[in-house]
């Protein structure tokens, strides 16, 4: 799919430069929204599938959908580009990717025994889709936002708005053509996709620290998913295309928390200043 690397170098030309420390130099920051993304999250969807009496389809897809790591859908790359912790956004991205790599498969491995299936996925179809689709194409956008700013400030957020466009005649396309194999998921399913989603929202919140800036990157972070990813996860699985609508409802569900985090946050800001406000004319 085009789309994918597009929307990755399209996070490249909007990325801003880094205003302090990178946040790679900031370990604690770091091992937090690392341990959202990687470690909680993934335990979280586990007990979940554990605890609710989901068919076994569903059980691997959501488990699929929450291996899949990295850059997931414009709108949620967006909140996690823009504001004063924008850099570190880019740079939570960044390492995730990276981690990946190695990631996926020894988790994949993990999640399968735990399944009761003996199931490996190699190192190298994991590295080509994370390199090929998402870490290269965000550092030529990166690189071309450096040497050509006027060209990235221009091109950017046109590019941005053709994609988020595009994307959502995609899914309306793709939630059109595979409506009927959306009901294998079930209503238990999809209640379990919603609460896996808000369940990381949660998590990232809370785990992003007492900055409201770096929570928000840390619990969209951690809700959005690698759609490319899952789909080369669930191609490593007997069957595996009877779990690609089960993937598709965890996307569009982890999709809706983030819109409505992000709609939840920019109340909290636009009450922020009339809370100040108030509380300065209580002091005078």
């Amino acid at each position: 799919m085009v789309l994918i690397p597009l929307v990755s170098f399209t996070t490249g030309l909007e990325a801003p430069r880094a205003g302090g420390k990178r946040l790679w130099r900031r370990p604690k920051e770091l091992i937090r929204g690392l341990l959202a993304v990687m470690i909680f999250v993934p335990l979280w969807v586990l007990l979940l599938v554990e605890v609710m009496p989901l068919p076994m389809v569903v059980r691997a897809g959501m488990l699929i959908g929450v291996l899949a790591v990295g850059i997931g859908p414009v709108a949620g790359m967006k909140r996690m580009s823009k504001g004063p912790r924008a850099s570190d956004a880019l740079d939570l991205n960044l390492v995730v990717l990276i981690l990946a790599i190695v990631f996926v498969p020894l988790a994949f491995a993990v999640f399968a025994a735990a399944m009761g299936r003996d199931l490996r996925l190699g190192y190298w179809p994991v590295a080509k889709v994370i390199l090929g689709r998402a870490l290269v194409p965000l550092l030529i956008g990166i690189g071309v936002a450096r040497v050509a700013p006027r060209f990235a400030e221009r091109a950017g957020p046109r590019l941005a708005r053709i994609l988020d466009g595009s994307l959502l005649v995609l899914l309306a396309l793709a939630l059109a053509a595979t409506w009927r194999d959306l009901s294998v998921v079930g209503g238990l399913g999809w209640l379990a996709c919603v609460l896996a989603a808000l369940g990381s929202v949660v998590i990232g919140h809370l785990l992003g620290g007492p900055e409201p800036e770096m929570r928000a990157v840390d619990a969209v972070a951690a809700t959005m998913r690698f759609p490319a990813l899952a789909l080369v996860l669930a191609a490593a699985v007997p069957n595996g295309h009877r779990v690609i609508p089960v993937v598709v409802a965890y996307v569009v569900a982890s999709l809706l928390a983030v819109a409505v985090y992000g709609l939840v946050m920019k109340r909290r800001e636009k009450r922020r200043p009339r809370l100040v406000t108030s509380t300065r004319a209580r002091a005078t």
